[in-house]
């Protein structure tokens, strides 16, 4: 989870502070907005600081047979790639994994959240078969889409979040993605930590909250008993 604490909004619109009439209010709610933001990047470092990741991703690809394990492509290394055709988008994730003389390769979209409107869904979807499309001859492997909720535990929930839009066999739950990966760190303990971070944020926006003097003549106001009322 991303820590309000360190948040840097970039969106400098004033929106925020127009809604409540409030420049410090408005600044604190912006950040919450950020932090929110990059919860998703903050996940995907989570993850990808514990896995083998490909180095040469073109050397790799050029192996008939991969190494045995599981390697995890990152968006940046993608990126640096002169054979796949990133041309109708980039999915967060390829993993290839090879057990039992079997090579897989998975490509992922990880999501903090599971529940997302019909034009993003439809978007990513779409995005997902174009680039198995544009890419496939270049995977010479079985090919497994998924779309990860991480926080999300029934499967059934991610289809219906995600608008029916995907099947029910490419759904996975935050769990499932930890045991594809074999990590070393289970996703309790990543849950956990993130737990952990999640307290840190209602701490620190609450002591940020309080310092903004009109919230906090509101507050005062608000918790005070009505007469008549005891105390």
């Amino acid at each position: 989870m991303a820590l309000i604490r360190n948040a840097k909004p970039k969106n400098k619109s004033g929106a925020y502070n127009r809604l409540f009439d409030n420049h410090e209010l408005g600044h604190l709610i912006s950040r919450v907005h950020s932090t929110v933001i990059s919860s998703g990047t903050e996940l995907e470092k989570s993850i990808t600081s514990i896995v083998n990741d490909v180095a040469d991703l073109d050397a790799f690809l050029e192996q008939e047979i991969m190494p045995e394990g599981v390697f995890l492509v990152r968006k940046n290394q993608m990126k640096k790639s002169k054979t796949l055709n990133l041309s109708g988008g980039v999915p967060d994730f390829i993993i290839f994994r090879r057990r039992d003389n079997q090579q897989r390769c998975h490509i992922v979209e990880l999501k903090d959240g599971h529940s997302f409107d019909t034009k993003k869904v439809e978007g990513e979807k779409q995005a997902m078969l174009r680039f198995i499309k544009n890419n496939a001859q270049h995977l010479p492997y079985v090919i497994i889409s998924h779309f990860c909720s991480f926080n999300q535990g029934d499967r059934a929930k991610i289809v219906e979040g995600f608008k029916n839009k995907i099947e029910p066999n490419e759904a996975m739950t935050g769990r499932e993605l930890c045991e594809l990966l074999e990590l070393e760190i289970d996703y309790d303990k990543i849950v956990d930590h993130r737990l952990k971070e999640g307290a840190d944020n209602l701490d620190y926006f609450c002591s940020e909250l309080v310092k903004i003097e009109a919230v906090r003549t509101r507050l005062e106001s608000h918790l005070k008993p009505s007469p008549g009322e005891k105390p």
